[in-house]
């Protein structure tokens, strides 16, 4: 058991010590301190929360913010061992549990891409071919630099 751990261990260890070094090294671009008085507009959550501020902005918060997440985030992934009890390695022959995740990526992405693209000020609908500025912020605000 031990000559298993030692690879993973001493992985662990330089991945650290590489993560330290690059953080010492590198300056990260971090933005203004936040200033409670003047917020952005529009006012976008991070990127893994895009598709949670989008589904709020459809459909009542008690819904989109607890009832949803709640049965998909915990009732629906307890139940796929219940619902895919396929125990084949292949890919191929796991047609539903790829089906399953397929679905649910598909959907948490084209929500967040939603909102970090099609969101202009005001949380309005925008086109950004169209009015062309979001694709400046949007460099600023995911830091590509």
């Amino acid at each position: 058991m031990a000559s298993l751990m030692l690879p993973e261990f001493i992985s662990l260890m330089a991945m650290t010590a590489f993560l330290i070094f690059i953080s010492a090294i590198l300056q990260a671009p971090l933005l203004e301190e936040a200033n409670p008085n003047i917020t952005p507009n529009p006012a976008k959550a991070p990127w893994y929360f895009l598709g949670l501020q989008e589904l709020l902005s459809y459909w009542d918060p008690q819904i989109a913010g607890v009832m949803i997440p709640l049965l998909i985030g915990v009732a629906a992934f307890m139940a796929i061992p219940y619902i895919d009890r396929n125990k084949e390695n292949k890919p191929s022959k796991r047609k539903y549990a790829i089906m399953l995740w397929t679905f649910f990526l598909a959907g948490a992405g084209t929500l967040s891409l939603i909102g970090i693209l099609f969101r202009g000020p005001g949380w309005n609908w925008t086109y950004p071919w169209i009015d062309g500025v979001w694709f400046d912020d949007l460099l600023d605000w995911v830091h590509f630099e």
